[in-house]
C-alpha cells in the first residue's frame, strides 16, 4: 500500500511539473514575457501617442497579451507608466555611474554623463519622449518614480562638486539638484523641438550650465 502511494505522490508531481511548464517555458518565465512585451507596447505608443491617449486595452492589443493577464504585473496605466520609466532611468544611472567610474577631470566625467542622458533621446527617442514628455502626463506613482531617477542623478552630479575643494556657504546638494533640474529642462525642451540644435551643442551647453555651478562653488569668497 505505500508503495502504490509513493507511485501515486511521484505521478503528481511529475504531472505538476508539467502543468508548471508550456512551450519550454515554466509559469514565471511565461509571465515575465508577458510583462515583457506589455512595456514594449507600451512605450511604443506613448511615445508615438501620447499617455493621455493610451488605454490599458490599446496596449493589451499592440501587445497581443490577453486582458486577464495585465494585473498579474501592473496595477494601473499609471503603475505600467512607472515601470516603464524606471527601466529607462535605471538603464541611464547605469550608464552615467560608468561614466564616473572612467575617471579624468571633473569636467571629463560630467561631459561623459551628458553623453550618456543625450544618446539616451537620439539613440532611442521613444525613451527620450516617455521619460522627459510623457511620464508628466501620467499619476503619482509615475511621478514618484521621475523624482527618484532626478534625485539619484543629483546625487551623481553632487559628487562631481564635491570633487574640488568648495565654498562651505554653498549646499552641495541643493546646487546639484538645480543642475539636475536645469539639464533636465534643456533636453525636454530639446526633445519637444523648441530648441533646434545637434546632440553635440546640447552636451556643450548643458556643460556650460554645470561648469557656472561648479566653479562658483569652487571659487566663491
Amino acid at each position: 500500500m505505500d508503495t502504490y502511494m509513493q507511485a501515486l505522490s511521484d505521478m503528481q508531481a511529475e504531472g505538476s511539473i508539467e502543468m508548471r511548464t508550456y512551450g519550454g517555458l515554466t509559469a514565471e518565465e511565461r509571465r515575465s514575457a508577458r510583462r515583457r512585451r506589455i512595456m514594449d507596447s507600451a512605450l511604443e505608443l506613448f511615445s508615438v501617442q501620447g499617455y493621455p491617449h493610451t488605454s490599458i486595452r490599446s496596449v493589451l492589443r499592440h501587445s497581443g497579451v490577453q486582458e486577464r493577464y495585465f494585473t498579474e504585473s501592473f496595477s494601473s496605466l499609471d503603475a505600467l507608466m512607472a515601470a516603464v520609466l524606471r527601466e529607462i532611468q535605471e538603464d541611464e544611472a547605469v550608464g552615467c555611474q560608468r561614466a564616473l567610474n572612467e575617471g579624468g577631470t571633473r569636467r571629463d566625467r560630467a561631459r561623459r554623463m551628458l553623453d550618456v542622458l543625450t544618446h539616451g533621446v537620439t539613440d532611442d527617442p521613444r525613451k527620450g519622449r516617455v521619460k522627459l514628455i510623457e511620464s508628466l502626463s501620467a499619476g503619482p506613482l509615475a511621478a514618484g518614480e521621475r523624482r527618484r531617477g532626478l534625485r539619484h542623478m543629483a546625487g551623481l552630479v553632487e559628487s562631481l562638486l564635491l570633487a574640488d575643494r568648495h565654498d562651505p556657504r554653498i549646499d552641495t546638494t541643493a546646487m546639484s539638484m538645480a543642475v539636475v533640474g536645469g539639464v533636465n529642462q534643456i533636453l525636454l525642451n530639446w526633445v519637444d523641438g523648441i530648441l533646434r540644435t545637434s546632440r553635440e551643442d546640447v552636451v556643450q551647453q548643458s556643460l556650460y550650465f554645470f561648469e557656472a555651478i561648479a566653479e562658483f562653488g569652487s571659487d566663491a569668497r
